[in-house]
């Protein structure tokens, strides 16, 4: 249970850096503010499930080795 809440938590922090980071890098390549929003909400959502994944896996093996 505790990795999954460390998984929302850091799940949250990343995504919003990567966010903030792809909104900034794509506002310079692209005019259209629209596909600029999706293309970080997406890159937001993928890191999210990352890092949540991680955690959860982690967790997983943590919790069969008795950790």
């Amino acid at each position: 249970m505790l990795f999954i809440f460390l998984g929302i938590v850091f799940g949250l922090l990343g995504s919003l850096a990567a966010f903030f980071i792809t909104y900034e890098e794509y506002q310079r390549h692209f005019s259209d503010n629209k596909k600029v929003l999706r293309h970080s909400l997406e890159t937001a959502a993928f890191a999210f499930f990352i890092f949540l994944g991680i955690a959860m896996l982690v967790g997983f093996i943590f919790d069969a080795l008795k950790f």
